[in-house]
């Protein structure tokens, strides 16, 4: 089975599109460990004990591996529970790792993504060019190449010229597992490059960070509703798009100023998210 075909059957199962990031900030985690590492272990592991609880599970979720090398070398074990553990769970797992390097190079980081690690996919740059991207092509695993981003500094080199040209390149690799970065903080943007996409007879899963949930801090200020609106403007009609959250989720304890329930929190921001999307 591709990983689009995977993973619209995902979304159909557990009937929402949720990307939940996986970032461990420590300074914002309340749960109490003796260990840093211990620390998010317990964190997320509290998390989806509620989501089973509550029988509600994000389609997807998403640990940026830059959070939890920058903790310790025993923190990147700590990511490949975290990793193994979800998808036990049913959940997808995309690294976001933000790859690409020469051929030789990113056929390393392929294995470590997929064989070490276990992600189901990973996240890629493609500024060096198909050789670069081509090692991550496997038609059971995923591969989400950066088309257009939502950071400010974007606007350095992201012009709508160089979208397309990437964006034909990424068709041209397109073999029933590669999808794309596309920000949420854009929806006319967004319409564009999903219309683009499908005036080629084509649609690729788009993984659309910037996601805010309302009445939580955190997220760039995209809006679910207006997010899937946009993907429906531009021509898109399959459920293999997935709209992350990050910190919106994982720290909507901020909201109510309760630490302690954590893993409720972040439970009751999933829900209001999933409404918000086909509210």
């Amino acid at each position: 089975m591709s990983f689009a075909s995977l993973l619209e059957s995902r979304i159909e199962t557990c009937k929402n599109p949720v990307c939940f990031g996986l970032d461990p900030v420590l300074s914002l985690i309340p749960a109490e460990a003796s260990t840093p590492e211990d620390k998010i272990r317990k964190f997320y592991f509290d998390i989806l004990e509620e989501f089973l609880k509550r029988n509600v599970k994000p389609a997807v979720v998403k640990p940026n591996s830059a959070y939890y090398e920058c903790v310790s070398i025993l923190a990147m074990q700590v990511l490949a529970e975290i990793i193994a553990t979800y998808r036990k769970e049913g959940m997808l797992v995309i690294l976001d790792a933000k790859r690409g390097d020469i051929g030789k190079s990113s056929e390393a980081y392929s294995k470590a993504a997929f064989d070490v690690y276990g992600a189901n996919a990973v996240t890629v740059n493609p500024f060096m060019g198909g050789d670069s991207v081509k090692p991550f092509l496997r038609e059971e695993n995923g591969v989400y190449v950066l088309l257009r981003t939502s950071n400010k500094g974007a606007e350095d080199f992201q012009d709508p010229g160089l979208v397309k040209s990437v964006a034909k390149k990424i068709l041209e690799w397109d073999n029933g597992s590669i999808g794309a970065v596309v920000g949420a903080t854009n929806t006319r943007e967004l319409a564009e490059i999903a219309n683009f996409i499908s005036a080629q007879k084509k649609e690729i899963p788009f993984l659309i960070p910037g996601v805010s949930i309302p009445g939580v801090p955190g997220g760039q200020g995209g809006e679910a509703k207006a997010v899937m609106g946009a993907l429906r403007e531009g021509g898109f009609k399959r459920n293999i798009h997935v709209l992350n959250s990050s910190s919106g989720l994982s720290y909507a304890w901020q909201a109510s100023g309760s630490p302690s329930n954590y893993a409720c929190a972040c439970a009751d921001a999933l829900e209001r998210l999933v409404e918000n999307i086909y509210g």
